[in-house]
């Protein structure tokens, strides 16, 4: 596939796992999906693990911070989406309901970002590009490939991101479930979609779920087991999107795989 040279507003340009075990982490991953590692020196004794395919970038894993460890801040993946001004974001974060809970700050010459929770509680980033332009990679084995909101209230929350990111939320037609899907205009491209959290799924407050491509979900999720990883979703069929499963990783990190229907 051709290298992702940049994002437009509104769509999700990056993804991040903060894990209570870097090594068991970046062991993982690497054994499920191949991924190659790129430490980025942050600090003394801490690095930002660029994880790439073919050398370029698809996401990054890292230790989580002291003051997330302190308040016992499970390992979970993080979703940021492409703004042209991270501070005009933030403005419009806290006009529609939502908190800022980072302020905007330059990383280094990476870009500037913000970290922020919307009205339902589900956290995410905002991301404005410089050097690093988010993910490179999309569309094949490994990658990013679908973000995916579980939320309390679709309606909603469909609204806050509308106003946040400058995109458009529409019901999706698909049987048996009601579905919203974020587009970014002016593009026809999917941003990601929007689902109430059921009470089949379990105790579960509202986040951003990703979603990485497989050739196969059935033998990714055996993959995933043999490394220590859990089952949270056996692999199944959704017509017209792809057979998909949902994983934990060793460290309770959630993630989704997919197989893209034909």
């Amino acid at each position: 596939m051709a290298e992702v040279k940049s994002h437009p507003q509104g769509m999700p340009s990056w993804v991040e796992l903060s894990t209570t075990d870097e090594k068991g982490a970046l062991a993982f991953y690497s054994g499920l999906f191949g991924w190659k590692d790129d430490p980025q020196p942050m600090g003394p004794g801490s690095f930002y693990h660029m994880q790439q395919i073919r050398k370029l970038e698809v996401c990054a894993i890292a230790q989580q911070s002291p003051e997330e460890k302190a308040q016992h801040v499970p390992t979970h993946w993080r979703t940021y989406f492409a703004v042209t001004s991270a501070d005009d974001a933030a403005k419009r974060v806290t006009q529609a309901g939502g908190k800022v809970l980072m302020p905007p700050m330059d990383v280094f010459e990476a870009g500037r970002m913000v970290m922020a929770m919307d009205p339902q509680g589900a956290m995410f980033g905002l991301w404005q590009a410089k050097q690093h332009v988010g993910y490179r990679i999309m569309g094949e084995t490994g990658a990013l490939t679908w973000n995916e909101l579980l939320t309390t209230d679709p309606a909603k929350a469909g609204a806050f991101y509308s106003t946040v990111l400058g995109i458009t939320a529409a019901k999706a037609p698909m049987a048996g479930m009601d579905y919203t899907l974020l587009k970014v205009a002016g593009t026809g491209r999917d941003a990601g979609g929007i689902m109430k959290i059921m009470p089949q799924m379990g105790p579960m407050p509202p986040n951003w779920m990703v979603y990485f491509q497989t050739a196969d979900a059935d033998a990714t999720v055996k993959k995933a087991q043999s490394l220590g990883g859990k089952l949270m979703l056996p692999a199944q069929d959704i017509p017209g999107v792809g057979r998909i499963a949902g994983l934990l990783d060793p460290q309770g990190g959630a993630f989704a795989v997919i197989k893209p229907a034909m």
